[in-house]
């Protein structure tokens, strides 16, 4: 479901893009201009400072998210749950940072997958001692962090997507000009493609290279 999502959140930003984008040298296809080196080194550095913000604000969220399910976890009564229960789940939640995945790891889609299911199943454990999720407790703390929590997870999506979409145009950069790099020093020449939340299918068109 959250793949299915993903999809098409990540179709709906690409579209918007397309729309509003007069310019973009990393195009898959034939070269629509070449580019100095200057300007190559500019775009580069531009596109890594953006990825490396939109995952932090992506991982803030996602921490702010945890933060709150323990928070909603201490306002629950305690005639509605039990000390040991709490225990449990306490633990549960806290453990969740420890299973994130990074910029690294998230090479490998299952630790994404393994990451999101562990959070899912957190989330509805913790659920399961609320009312229904259409009926207000009365307790306008539960209330507010319940809401607050489900924000948080229906944008994980969009940060994806949106991450998704530069990470594309910087690994397209490098291989279109993978020839350059080397040539321009650190910490142009080090320099990897970024990994991707979206499944990347093996037939998809490489871009063409600078010869």
């Amino acid at each position: 479901m959250m793949k299915n999502i993903y999809s098409i959140a990540f179709a709906l930003l690409v579209a918007l893009s397309v729309m509003s984008c007069s310019k973009d040298s990393g195009k898959s296809g034939k070269l629509a201009r070449p580019i100095s080196n200057q300007e190559l080194q500019k775009q580069l550095i531009t596109l890594s400072d953006t990825l490396s913000s939109k995952w932090q604000v992506m991982v803030a969220s996602d921490s702010m998210k945890t933060q709150q399910m323990e928070e909603l976890l201490g306002s629950i009564p305690p005639n509605s749950i039990s000390a040991q229960e709490r225990a449990n789940l306490q633990k549960a939640i806290r453990r969740l940072p420890t299973l994130r995945y990074d910029r690294r790891t998230m090479r490998d889609s299952d630790m994404i997958d393994y990451y999101d299911h562990a959070h899912d199943s957190v989330w509805n454990a913790l659920q399961a001692y609320l009312p229904p999720a259409e009926v207000e407790t009365g307790n306008a703390l539960i209330d507010s962090l319940r809401n607050q929590i489900k924000e948080h997870h229906n944008e994980v999506v969009f940060y994806r997507a949106r991450y998704d979409m530069k990470a594309k145009e910087m690994n397209t950069l490098l291989r279109r000009y993978r020839k350059r790099l080397p040539k321009l020093g650190k910490p142009y020449d080090t320099l990897q493609p970024a990994p991707l939340f979206q499944w990347v299918e093996k037939n998809e068109v490489e871009p063409v290279e600078e010869e």
